[in-house]
């Protein structure tokens, strides 16, 4: 996640607060969150009153005083102009704010403006390395030491991890063999059970690499399982087998094939407590869908995301006789219906679950290179069955394989006698 996403969302978190040393101690990262959400919400308007200005910001959560405050880092910035009237009180404001993409990458020159102290950034760095994947809590605090702007200091980093703690935004957890864990409990919901992921990946030596994967499919949400590139198969069975990383497979009608499709668990979540909208499966199972069509089917899908919008604008799309015959695996999720097709003989799929075809969209429309040309829907008649990812990961515990000197070494970990790390001390 980026800085301007952090801030945005944290600022709106510790507005659930009452005011505490903890929540006190980001104050310049609250305010660079409202700062963020006044900007978003007047890019576009031009000229506002400054009734319009203050009415926006008490929706924020910004009282007047603390308005004046972001108002003036907004005038710096050069994202507004300020009139007032002879007594030098505020009239009105012209916006001049950056689009929306400019606008994120603004965060870091937002933060100096804000004058982010050490704390808040290792805060930052530790919310982003916790909200990505469970870590081992040295894992962690080294992530924060090193993040921009704290330079190596490990008081600011564990002072960050009180406050995260303490806002709910960090959960720490003691395993058994008095190993510490931390993660954001807002992404990985499994509860404390989660912290054997890290443990297991700590012990395997996997730490790096499901760090890489978990960032690369992040950037491309239902990667084709064959198109990674940030690391071996073994450790991407290891990922799925842990919760890391979930997969769905699409079997083909053509002799069974199996192709896989990766997602992580940050579908529909977010780490400052957003819902989880994919509860069903069906929004990755459409995007699976989507990116076996435009990946391996014999006529493919060149632009699944025009498809989709097609598929929502008209609730149906798709004019194929294959249809009828050899429906998609959608129709069985009750996403998606045959009915008979413009043409004789021809059919087409009516949408049945706007909102998952309306996720799965917004998916697509981030992904780079899905493509720009439109096809037929008969790219899905290939598919013939899908796998939701519990029924994968219960599979893959039953025959994955095993690499003998990762085993070994997983073993050699195991039978070490654990040492307890106490919290802030020396081993």
């Amino acid at each position: 996640m980026t800085d301007a996403e952090l801030c945005l969302g944290l600022s709106r978190h510790l507005s659930a607060y009452q005011m505490s040393p903890e929540r006190a101690a980001l104050e310049q990262l609250e305010f660079a969150g409202w700062t963020l959400d006044m900007a978003f919400r007047l890019e576009g308007s031009t000229t506002s009153s400054i009734r319009r200005v203050e009415a926006i910001g008490l929706d924020v959560g910004v009282g007047a005083r603390n308005l004046k405050a972001v108002m003036a880092a907004m005038e710096s910035l050069g994202w507004i102009s300020v009139e007032r009237d002879d007594s030098q009180m505020a009239v009105s404001i012209t916006e001049r704010i950056p689009s929306r993409g400019d606008l994120i990458l603004a965060a870091p020159t937002l933060l100096e403006t804000a004058m982010a102290t050490p704390v808040e950034r290792a805060a930052l760095a530790l919310l982003r390395a916790t909200a990505l994947q469970p870590l081992l809590i040295d894992d962690a605090l080294q992530a924060a030491t090193t993040g921009d702007g704290v330079d190596g200091d490990e008081q600011s980093a564990e002072a960050a991890l009180r406050h995260l703690t303490h806002t709910g935004l960090v959960r720490h957890v003691v395993a058994d063999d008095g190993r510490e864990v931390l993660y954001n409990p807002n992404i990985w919901v499994q509860g404390d059970s989660i912290a054997q992921a890290a443990l297991r990946a700590a012990d395997a030596r996997a730490t790096r690499e499901v760090t890489a994967l978990l960032q690369e499919l992040a950037e491309s949400p239902g990667m084709p399982e064959e198109h990674v590139t940030s690391t071996e198969r073994k450790w991407v069975d290891f990922a799925v087998s842990q919760g890391l990383v979930e997969r769905s497979v699409v079997q083909t009608s053509d002799g069974g094939v199996e192709r896989g499709f990766l997602f992580t668990p940050h579908l529909g979540r977010d780490p400052f407590g957003g819902s989880i909208a994919d509860v069903s499966g069906h929004v990755r199972q459409l995007v699976g869908s989507m990116m076996y069509a435009a990946t391996y089917a014999e006529f493919r899908l060149h632009a699944p995301e025009q498809f989709l919008r097609a598929l929502i604008n008209r609730g149906v799309a798709g004019n194929a006789s294959p249809i009828g015959t050899d429906y998609p695996m959608l129709e069985k999720a009750g996403v998606v219906r045959v009915v008979n097709g413009i043409s004789a003989g021809k059919y087409s799929l009516q949408l049945l679950q706007p909102e998952v075809a309306h996720d799965a969209l917004k998916m697509l429309d981030a992904r780079e290179g899905t493509g720009n040309e439109s096809s037929d829907i008969a790219a899905l008649r290939a598919q013939r069955a899908y796998v939701h990812v519990e029924k994968e990961r219960a599979r893959l515990a039953l025959t994955a394989g095993v690499d003998e000197f990762e085993q070994a070494r997983l073993i050699a970990a195991l039978r070490e006698v654990p040492v307890k790390r106490m919290f802030g001390g020396q081993p």
